[in-house]
């Protein structure tokens, strides 16, 4: 079976295994949005399926490490799918349309037969 970021070998009409959505919100100790953010990823996300949240603070060198891999200089950032989907504090409405529109292109993915 193929996993997130590995190789696999398939057979004809084999289904790939289903993949998840991953959703990152980038974050500052100093930033008065960040926390606003992360909760409406929480909210959201928590009424999903298939969909993975992260918070990355920025704080830790591991967090610096992967704001500066996707180029961000200031906070808070969504990422979904290792991909900068929004810069700033969205309305959860419009994260929410993000989130969902990532699944349904996983799920059209995985609808193929290799």
């Amino acid at each position: 079976m193929l996993e997130a970021g590995g190789m696999g070998i398939f057979k004809a009409g084999q289904r790939v295994k289903r993949m998840k959505v991953f959703v990152e919100v980038i974050t500052a100790p100093n930033c008065p949005h960040s926390p606003k953010a992360f909760r409406a990823a929480q909210r959201i996300v928590t009424t999903m399926k298939d969909v993975v949240l992260e918070e990355v603070n920025t704080i830790t060198q591991q967090g610096q490490e992967r704001a500066d891999s996707y180029g961000i200089k200031s906070t808070p950032v969504i990422a979904i799918n290792g991909r900068v989907a929004y810069v700033g504090l969205p309305k959860e409405p419009e994260l929410k349309h993000m989130i969902e529109m990532a699944l349904r292109e996983e799920r059209d993915r995985q609808n193929y037969y290799l």
